[in-house]
């Protein structure tokens, strides 16, 4: 019984960390125009 709520909980942290890691990449993936002045 012991065994099976440590594998159910640490299913749920994996999918947790999933998700806010996949949440994290799609806000960085947002560039902005670099100014003509900055590119080489």
């Amino acid at each position: 019984m012991k065994y099976k709520l440590f594998g159910f909980m640490v299913t749920l942290l994996l999918l947790l960390a999933n998700i806010a890691s996949a949440s994290a990449c799609s806000v960085s993936q947002y560039q902005t125009a670099v100014p003509e002045s900055l590119r080489r």
